[in-house]
């Protein structure tokens, strides 16, 4: 009997990437989404829709009918533990066997994290756990998606970032997305973590040289003190909440373990993991359309 997968999270750029590595595995997933609308604009008719609110239990456990496996994948924000958390209770009382959560960086999960959402991250794997189904948490470090938000900088030859020299192994969130659904797809679930980096950790001075290179102009990494970096983001208008994550979490990119490289894209999904060079290479004309 085929199986069916939810994806919770499908309009966001890992579960987006779920959905369509499902999709070419020959899967047709079901999409789990707050606004019909705005899921007919992002996905037409790419995948049948459940509406439903992650703040709303109860539309979760509805949406859960007839579903073997989840992809739960939130978005950040200051409820964010609290619609996992109803996420895992409505997942305790369906007929779902096999859960894969998005979670946090590596370097930052932990019960004793720095960072708010890790902590939050770290409570939810935990519930998760506590309800018995088969269970696997993917970890990855930070994207090279990021540096998209900041095509309008480097128009003008810059790449600001944290000062010092930390090193950080961004991985491509389409790798992401290939992890994730070959957890959801295998017979037996690999291991219960898996760290998911990108093939080398590089510092910011290397990703401006790799941008430079690829886009075919100068580009220059300019190290930001902290409290530039957050007057600069809360001129632009981004949520208070968003800047102190933000900031949290690049103060734990100067540990070692945001420098570690994992084989886990190629060993889970059999297909190479993207370097950051593919990955500029494959998102050239936003760079240029910015410039």
């Amino acid at each position: 009997m085929a199986r069916t997968f939810l994806v919770i999270g499908a309009t966001g750029t890992v579960g987006g990437a779920t959905l369509e590595a499902l999709r070419a595995s020959g899967v047709q997933p079901l999409a789990f989404v707050r606004d019909a609308a705005r899921a007919a604009e992002l996905l037409g008719d790419y995948a049948p829709v459940r509406i439903g609110d992650l703040a709303d239990e109860n539309s979760v456990r509805a949406a859960l009918a007839g579903v073997d496996a989840v992809l739960l994948c939130s978005a950040h924000g200051p409820a964010m533990r609290e619609h996992e958390l109803a996420a895992v209770r409505a997942i305790a009382t369906s007929d779902v066997n096999r859960v894969v959560k998005i979670s946090g960086s590596p370097v930052s999960v932990r019960a004793n994290s720095p960072a708010s959402t890790g902590r939050d991250h770290f409570q939810t794997e935990q519930a998760l756990r506590a309800i018995g189904r088969d269970t696997v948490t993917i970890r990855p470090n930070p994207f090279m998606q990021n540096f998209l938000e900041q095509t309008p900088v480097a128009a003008h030859g810059a790449l600001p970032g944290p000062d010092g020299s930390p090193r950080v192994s961004f991985v491509d969130a389409r790798d992401v997305g290939r992890v994730a659904a070959a957890a959801l797809l295998a017979g037996q679930p690999p291991e219960p973590v898996l760290e998911v980096t990108g093939p080398e950790a590089l510092t910011w001075f290397e990703v401006a040289g790799t941008m430079s290179e690829v886009l075919g102009r100068p580009i220059t990494h300019y190290p930001t003190p902290t409290d530039v970096i957050r007057d600069a983001m809360l001129k632009m208008g981004r949520p208070a909440w968003l800047v102190e994550h933000m900031l949290e979490f690049a103060a734990l990119l100067r540990a070692p373990k945001a420098a570690e490289v994992t084989d886990t894209v190629e060993r889970i999904t059999g297909q190479p993991v993207t370097t950051l060079r593919d990955f500029l290479s494959d998102h050239a004309a936003a760079f240029s359309a910015a410039a």
